[in-house]
Parts: C-alpha cells; sequence; structure tokens
C-alpha cells in the first residue's frame, strides 16, 4: 500500500465498489469520492486548529487568573498576619475573601463559555461538512442514474 492516504483511499474505495449492493457502475467516481475525502479531511484539520487555538487562550487566560491568584492571597495573608479584631478589620477581610470567590466563579464562567463556543463551533462546522457531503452524494447518484437510462 502507498504512503499516500489518498492513494490508500481510492484503492479502499475500488475493492469495495463492486461489492456495493446496488452500486451503480460509475456512480463512486474517483474524483469525487477524493474531493469528498480532502474536504472531510480538511475540515476535520480546521477543527483541530480551533481546538489547540483554544486550549492555548484557556492556558493563557489560567495562567493569567492563577498568577492574579497568588497576588491576591499574598495581599490577603499580609492583611491577616496584623489581625485587626475590630469590625471593620473583619470586614475588610471578609470583602477580600468575597471578592476573590467572586473572581473565581466569574473566570470559572469565561472558561465554560470559551469551550461551549468553540464545542459549538466545532459541531457546526462538522455539520456544514456533513451535509454538504450529504448533498454531493445525492448529486452523484442523481448523474449516475441519469447515466444508466
Amino acid at each position: 500500500m502507498s504512503d499516500n492516504p489518498f492513494q490508500a483511499m481510492s484503492e479502499m474505495m475500488k475493492k469495495m465498489q463492486p461489492k456495493m449492493p446496488g452500486a451503480v457502475p460509475g456512480m463512486l467516481d474517483k474524483e469525487s469520492m477524493m474531493k469528498a475525502h480532502r474536504q472531510n479531511i480538511e475540515s476535520l484539520t480546521e477543527a483541530n486548529k480551533m481546538a489547540v487555538e483554544v486550549m492555548k487562550s484557556i492556558a493563557t487566560l489560567q495562567s493569567q487568573y492563577i498568577k492574579k491568584t497568588f497576588e491576591d492571597m499574598a495581599d490577603m495573608m499580609k492583611g491577616f498576619a496584623k489581625p485587626d479584631a475590630s469590625k471593620e478589620g473583619v470586614r475588610g477581610n471578609t470583602e477580600k475573601v468575597r471578592d476573590q470567590m467572586h473572581r473565581t466563579f466569574d473566570h470559572t464562567a469565561n472558561i465554560s463559555e470559551i469551550i461551549a463556543k468553540t464545542q459549538r463551533d466545532m459541531f457546526d462546522r462538522m455539520c456544514d461538512r456533513y451535509s454538504a457531503g450529504a448533498e454531493e452524494l445525492i448529486d452523484v447518484t442523481k448523474k449516475a442514474s441519469r447515466t444508466k437510462h
């Protein structure tokens, strides 16, 4: 077998074609099958690129978030090191903790939103390719049935 994946696909299609029930000779012409296969591979490649870019973005966001969190925690620890038993001191520390929790929730929601949007985009891209592939198959079938008569 060849190292060329398109050649391997072509060879596989040649082997399968006579075995397909109801196959019309010429229905699965090599050029249209190879074009569809290339488009499928291109769609998958684009989806993988999107996934890699999103993972890079998330890693950057996580890094920034962790750095900021450690800076904030260091500031809070300084405040806790000099305990202020007054109501103002307790309220100030409580507010710092509350604010940190809100930043954590916002950060988590942001990451979740990015992931969900990317999944939708990738799903839509793959659905579009599937629909286009189905249309291509319908067109090829129509052409084959016209040439048969």
